[in-house]
């Protein structure tokens, strides 16, 4: 009963500000958005008795999954929110005055501390990795390295952009969500440019739903086909060979969606390299701590989906929903608490899902009629890539930026 009615008193009201008790600390590292969420649900079930730090090598947290549109049209980017400061949304994250961030860029991770740049080391009970990773090709729909502004985010779309604009015929190499997304945004964007998608539709998406997507780019004059690139550039004669020695001819560029590589391998320390896999991912027990490590925890994209498992294809949703397991852990372990298991889905989750194919298209996959499914994508996503669902409520848009 002590315990039971501990548990109750962190969760449920928090005593006056001079009175309050810290009961541990925690370090985030990734300010992207499954990493805010550790740190608003850290707040929310501890009452602000964990001091959270969140480090990011950023001063923004990047929208990725409005990158496409980023690209289409680069002037959407600073007014619908794309890139936002991260100093402001953890001010408005930060209920309790338990929250900082720290711009640095994250060179280890061990079972308690982060070493930056530099060399200067930050420790802390808990540590939750909440990075992902980068694409091998150095294509833009994650920020690299050297991208650690706003400015520099924003201005990178922009020259990107500028050099589409001047071509005739682009191949998008990878047919899953960003690359259909790609495709279809660049041919909104422009008409007349040849657009190339090549890559299988939507992996382990219901047949039914892949031919409806290859339909609608299809009706957008949106070429498909089957197969996989490894050039990252045409050759000298603007010709493109599929593996399957298929080959393009006229292509000015490719872009390349697929090919995501995982930090896992660069960042952990030597204790916790044992849980890395292959791919740079963390292996983890179902309450999301390291396999080896009890006081590290993962969330998002760098966990490695259990053999059988299966993780829900919208990579926000999914951080959404593991962060709040890890969020719920990291206080129950500072508190000596029981922890809870994430409940991993036995079958793919490809439903509900939107996928924008520019401003004014949008497809579904809802469980509805699919000329309501493909209407609501088109307003809920297809208009701002949820920012006017999520931006103010979740982020401060509005209101701390």
């Amino acid at each position: 009963f002590r315990h039971c009615h501990k548990f109750y008193y962190y969760l449920s009201s928090p005593p006056p500000e001079s009175t309050k008790m810290t009961v541990g600390s925690c370090i985030i590292v990734g300010g992207g958005p499954a990493g805010i969420h550790v740190a608003k649900s850290i707040a929310k079930f501890s009452k602000g008795s964990v001091d959270v730090t969140i480090v990011d090598r950023q001063d923004y947290m990047d929208w990725s999954l409005a990158s496409p549109r980023s690209l289409a049209k680069p002037s959407d980017i600073e007014q619908k929110g794309y890139v936002m400061p991260l100093k402001s949304v953890v001010k408005h994250i930060d209920q309790y005055g338990s929250t900082t961030f720290v711009q640095g860029s994250v060179q280890k991770i061990g079972p308690k501390a982060v070493t930056l740049e530099g060399g200067e080391m930050l420790e802390a009970d808990t540590i939750v990795i909440a990075v992902g990773g980068h694409y091998a090709s150095g294509a833009i729909w994650k920020p690299l390295p050297d991208q650690t502004t706003k400015e520099a985010r924003i201005a990178a779309f922009e020259v990107l952009h500028n050099k589409i604009s001047k071509c005739q015929s682009i191949a998008v190499a990878g047919a899953g969500p960003t690359g259909v997304e790609v495709a279809g945004e660049l041919k909104a964007a422009f008409p007349e440019l040849r657009v190339i998608l090549i890559g299988s539709m939507l992996p382990n998406s219901p047949p039914k739903l892949q031919g409806r997507m290859k339909k609608a780019l299809e009706g957008m004059h949106v070429e498909v086909m089957e197969g996989r690139v490894d050039m990252t550039e045409p050759d000298a004669d603007g010709k493109v060979t599929t593996r399957g020695g298929v080959v393009l001819e006229g292509v000015d560029m490719i872009l390349n969606a697929a090919g995501f590589v995982f930090s896992g391998t660069s960042l952990a320390d030597d204790t916790l390299k044992i849980d890395v896999t292959k791919r740079g991912q963390f292996q983890c027990r179902p309450t999301l701590q390291l396999q080896n490590q009890d006081s590290v925890f993962c969330c998002g994209d760098i966990l490695a989906v259990p053999k059988g498992c299966f993780a829900d294809v919208k990579g926000l949703m999914h951080g959404q929903q593991t962060a709040e397991t890890v969020a719920h852990n990291i206080v129950a372990t500072l508190q000596e608490m029981p922890l809870k298991d994430f409940k991993w889905s036995k079958v793919p989750i490809n439903k509900p899902m939107m996928t924008s194919l520019g401003p004014n298209k949008g497809v579904g996959h809802i469980g509805l009629p699919n000329f309501i499914e493909d209407f609501i994508a088109k307003k809920v996503k297809s208009e701002d890539y949820y920012m006017s669902v999520k931006g103010n409520s979740m982020y401060g848009k509005g209101k701390t930026w």
